[in-house]
């Protein structure tokens, strides 16, 4: 019996089960779907809302309108800002990272020093071995007839180094002018000169050249005598009367008193020169003489159009291990030290923050979005799937929350 009234129950239950399984069955779908829908209903939400409100910041570009009412929030909130914008970007620019050090410490890196010399010292020992000439050189750097330009300038020099000197010597005598060694030197030259004015005298007189002008001479004086000479001549006997005279002469000339008379005579001339005023020794010359000498002279020893045609490899290639090795270094170092000192001043004065300041400025709006975007295009576009992620999971919250405490 009992095993019977078991068997009777059985559908009865199985149809129970199977109700109340379709019923919770039936409400947890339900509420899979509302977790879903709040989800995706938040993450997009979220998403949109962070897109929103980035675009707000570039967009819109200028001020709306309905009829006279002004649309709040326009322009964005980079294009309203931009002239603050632009000042604070330069001020930081000016003071957080273009700075006096930062370029300091950049020159003084080792790294940027090596490369920057290596740099220099290619360049240089390109131009040592070139086998172009000077002039070309300077036709290269936009100096055309420089040979031509060298000379006008070595003119101009002379003609104001003479003015120069003229100027300073004119109210000046010899003796103040030249200094004390060199004037006790000369004067200490005088029986030097003297020695050389006889020995040549006698050399002079005791040759043919010598004999011939004394006996023209002799022969002359005799002539304008008349009956005078012919009776001088007489007594002369037979020895012809310039051997008399050169005798004479040369006697005079080897004779001691003959050199310090002529010692005493060069010292005296030697004396008055000492005394003499440059005014009077400029006056004995014409200035334009003087100088287009000196000008030619200088001119002529230089040949300068002969240094010119030569290839600068001439001047250069004995020296390039030198110039290479140890002068473009020490220019290096020692330019770097006269930049770091000179850097704060022309910084200050280069004003580099207003630079920034009116560069911005003078952008566009659509430009100034487009350097954001592309420096923060990324960035951004997690901003915007990370808000519809918390959307999303905001909505989960409130589906969870909904369905914890039903109405």
């Amino acid at each position: 019996m009992a095993k019977k009234q078991k068997a009777e129950a059985m559908p009865f239950r199985l149809g129970i089960g199977i109700v109340f399984t379709y019923m919770e069955g039936g409400k947890m779908l339900n509420d899979l779907w509302l977790i879903l829908f709040m989800g995706v209903i938040g993450a997009v939400i979220g998403g949109v809302t962070n897109a929103v409100a980035i675009q707000m910041l570039f967009r819109p570009h200028k001020v709306r309108y309905i009829g006279k009412w002004r649309i709040p929030f326009t322009p964005g909130l980079i294009p309203k800002r931009r002239a603050e914008l632009a000042k604070q970007v330069g001020k930081i620019v000016d003071e957080q990272l273009l700075t006096p050090e930062t370029i300091e410490q950049k020159l003084n890196e080792s790294e940027f020093r090596s490369e920057m010399e290596s740099f220099l010292q290619a360049k240089v020992k390109k131009w040592i071995q070139s086998d172009i000439t000077v002039t070309e050189f300077f036709e290269k750097v936009h100096i055309p007839e420089a040979g031509l330009k060298v000379e006008v300038k070595i003119n101009e020099w002379i003609d104001q180094k003479y003015n120069s000197i003229k100027d300073f010597y004119i109210d000046q005598t010899v003796k103040e002018s030249l200094p004390v060694e060199w004037l006790d030197k000369m004067e200490s030259k005088i029986p030097e000169v003297s020695s050389y004015i006889l020995q040549k005298g006698v050399e002079y007189f005791s040759g043919e050249v010598g004999r011939y002008r004394v006996k023209k001479m002799t022969n002359n004086f005799l002539r304008e005598r008349g009956k005078f000479g012919g009776m001088i001549q007489m007594v002369l006997g037979n020895t012809p009367i310039e051997d008399k005279i050169r005798s004479e002469m040369i006697k005079f000339l080897t004779s001691p008193g003959t050199k310090d008379l002529l010692n005493v005579i060069l010292k005296n001339e030697w004396d008055k020169i000492n005394e003499w005023k440059w005014a009077d020794v400029f006056d004995q010359f014409s200035d334009e003489k003087v100088k287009n000498k000196a000008k030619k002279f200088v001119i002529g020893q230089l040949d300068i159009q002969m240094i010119l045609n030569k290839p600068v490899s001439a001047y250069a290639l004995p020296f390039e291990e030198k110039i290479i090795g140890v002068l473009i270094p020490e220019i290096m170092d020692k330019g770097i030290m006269k930049m770091m000192v000179y850097i704060p001043g022309f910084m200050k004065k280069l004003k580099i923050a207003d630079i920034v300041r009116k560069q911005i400025e003078t952008f566009s709006i659509a430009r100034l979005e487009r350097i954001v975007l592309d420096i923060t295009y990324r960035e951004l576009k997690m901003i915007t799937l990370l808000g519809a992620l918390l959307g999303g999971l905001i909505g989960i919250v409130q589906a969870l929350i909904v369905m914890a405490f039903p109405t």
